[in-house]
């Protein structure tokens, strides 16, 4: 039986997930820390992107006098925790997709526990195919690593534009091609780290800004800024170094399995950014 790209995904995060909040440092937040401009802690650093994603928020919809309520949309929420740090920040509404059911279940014991379930709800479902009660809805909608995941480009856009009301806001932050991943100079070894990237994140769209570009604007969305937050990550910390050692005295003999492929993908991640054949971006786009 052939298994879908979504299946794939849904698998990864079913199975990586507990690891993820396990051992990371981020607690709910399971994207990566960026020591941004201004950033003094580890915390606020696993919150650099929620603070970007929290300044572009039109001013007139900041609810500065406690009455507005502008709607946000992540599409791929994972356990929800960027629309918990947004909402309990600003007067938002929230509503969160992820294609992973044990997400979803995580996600909405988080909000609970938060008190914050009357304001925001993640839910289990594809972003290629919003549910039609958000369509139009939405003031700002964002992604946070998880747009990479998509099979489909174009399909992202078409349901993130479908999303937005019009002058509404579309975030993108995720892992792109340099230009040098698109020269015939790329050298094998640097192929291979592609592609056990791929492999190993379950990485369906991974294409240079320029190309993004394109296939947003196919869908009436205009690329208005481009932040590269590369310098701004922790690279070939000791617990990378420790994985890479893992993952090159395992190579050998093959192994299999989800939290594999996740390890090795991630070491392959990191060469990759350090080689200058990935950056770390986020993308603001405006729905026309």
């Amino acid at each position: 039986m052939t298994v879908s790209h979504a299946d794939l995904v849904r698998r990864y995060y079913d199975r990586n997930t507990a690891a993820f909040d396990k051992l990371g440092q981020g607690g709910a937040s399971i994207h990566r820390a960026v020591w941004g401009p201004g950033v003094t802690s580890r915390a606020e650093a696993f919150h650099h992107v929620d603070e970007l994603i929290l300044a572009a928020l039109p001013e007139g919809l900041r609810g500065a006098d406690g009455t507005a309520e502008p709607l946000v949309v992540d599409l791929g929420c994972g356990l929800g925790a960027s629309l918990m740090y947004l909402a309990g920040r600003a007067p938002i509404r929230g509503e969160g997709l992820t294609i992973s059911p044990r997400q979803a279940e995580g996600a909405t014991r988080l909000l609970a526990r938060a008190g914050l379930a009357g304001r925001v709800r993640c839910r289990e479902g594809n972003y290629l195919d919003v549910p039609d009660d958000l369509a139009g809805s939405a003031d700002l909608v964002f992604s946070i690593e998880a747009f990479l995941h998509s099979p489909d480009a174009g399909g992202y856009f078409r349901e993130a534009a479908r999303t937005l009301r019009p002058g509404g806001r579309l975030l993108v932050c995720d892992d792109f091609l340099t230009p040098a991943a698109d020269s015939p100079t790329l050298t094998p070894r640097a192929a291979r780290r592609l592609a056990e990237f791929r492999e190993g994140w379950r990485v369906g769209s991974l294409l240079t800004v320029e190309r993004v570009r394109a296939a947003a604007a196919g869908h009436g969305l205009t690329l208005e800024d481009d932040l590269d937050l590369t310098p701004h990550l922790e690279l070939r910390r000791p617990r990378d170094r420790f994985i890479a050692a893992v993952v090159a005295a395992g190579r050998p003999l093959r192994p299999r399995g989800e939290y594999w492929r996740m390890l090795s993908g991630g070491d392959a991640l990191q060469r990759c950014l350090l080689n200058g054949v990935l950056n770390y971006r986020f993308l603001r786009f405006s729905r026309g």
